[in-house]
């Protein structure tokens, strides 16, 4: 009888080689940026629920885009160990995100604006879905509307999946085209690299930088996502500069999905969707300008050719606008 060789593989390192394309997931860590413009009444707030983490962020870039208040006071005042304050002058929000990213040392950035906030869980349930989907691009949670800093309003999204333990999104458009928005700016983590290959938030533009980066994540990438509110959306602080003065005509994020479309750029599962969704966002945009009275504004907005994608709404404004728009002149 032969006695086992009991010296292999004993006697030998083994080696595994991981397939192409899986990330070794070391510890998960967060670089959170928060682009800040004479925000002197919520920032600490924001803060405040950053530093509350049950899972701490590595560090925390605040990114003074030429703020003319106190705001950088109040950051300063805070004196968070892991807190770094970049100033630049006035270049806008996507200019100080950007910015922000490039000197952010993590594999993952969270980005939160000045006058919104988490929950204490977020970069936890975030950390959890990195590691159950490491191939993400775009981690998400889902988050509330609040209203002059009491009232809490769900927002209105048409999710197809409530797993809470997270799910690749592959319906965003879909998700966007009959709803709200699944998520913010201020309820996203990006993996760095993808970020940085797709071209960051596009800057100098007047309206949708940051669904132009969600566009492109959903075209490029994957988003991964939990219906957990983890997030929260102050929408009571000030009137937005949408409904202050509405665009007259269709945002430049939009204008280049329905051209990808056209040229054949976008996947023939997803382009009718996503027509859609440029849809929604006209009759959005037309529903604002009737709101105001520029009715030839609305109606130059429905005549894009997309518009008919959402056809009840596109048939609703344009019974509004078109005779108003006769009486007014």
């Amino acid at each position: 009888m032969v006695s086992p060789n009991l010296s292999y593989p004993f006697n030998k390192p083994f080696l595994y080689q991981f397939p192409t394309g899986v990330k070794l997931m070391s510890k998960v860590q967060f670089s959170v940026i928060i682009p800040l413009y004479n925000k002197s009444d919520c920032i600490e707030r924001a803060l405040q629920s950053v530093a509350a983490q049950k899972f701490q962020a590595a560090e925390i870039i605040v990114v003074d885009d030429g703020s003319t208040d106190d705001s950088v006071d109040k950051v300063k005042a805070l004196n968070l160990e892991n807190l770094r304050v970049i100033q630049q002058a006035n270049q806008g929000v996507s200019s100080a995100r950007n910015n922000g990213v490039k000197h952010a040392t993590s594999d993952y950035v969270a980005f939160l604006d000045a006058d919104d906030e988490w929950s204490p869980f977020f970069l936890a349930k975030v950390s959890k879905l990195i590691r159950r989907f490491p191939e993400g691009g775009l981690y998400a949670t889902r988050y509330q509307k609040v209203l002059d800093k009491q009232k809490y309003i769900d927002a209105k999204i048409a999710l197809t999946s409530w797993d809470p333990d997270g799910y690749i999104m592959n319906n965003y458009f879909e998700i966007a085209a009959n709803g709200d928005l699944p998520f913010t700016a201020s309820s996203i983590v990006l993996d760095k690299c993808t970020f940085t290959s797709l071209g960051g938030f596009p800057e100098g533009e007047w309206m949708g930088e940051d669904q132009s980066l969600y566009v492109q994540i959903a075209l490029n990438s994957t988003i991964v996502y939990t219906p957990a509110i983890e997030s929260f959306y102050y929408i009571g602080i000030t009137d937005s500069a949408c409904d202050k003065a509405p665009p007259s005509t269709i945002c430049p994020f939009a204008e280049r999905l329905f051209t990808d479309i056209h040229i054949g750029k976008v996947a023939d599962c997803s382009a009718k969707m996503a027509e859609k969704y440029i849809g929604a966002h006209l009759c959005d945009l037309a529903k604002r300008n009737i709101k105001h009275r520029s009715y030839r504004h609305a109606l130059r907005l429905l005549a894009h050719p997309a518009a008919r994608a959402k056809l009840l709404h596109w048939g609703i404004y344009s019974l509004i606008a078109g005779p108003m728009s006769l009486i007014s002149r």
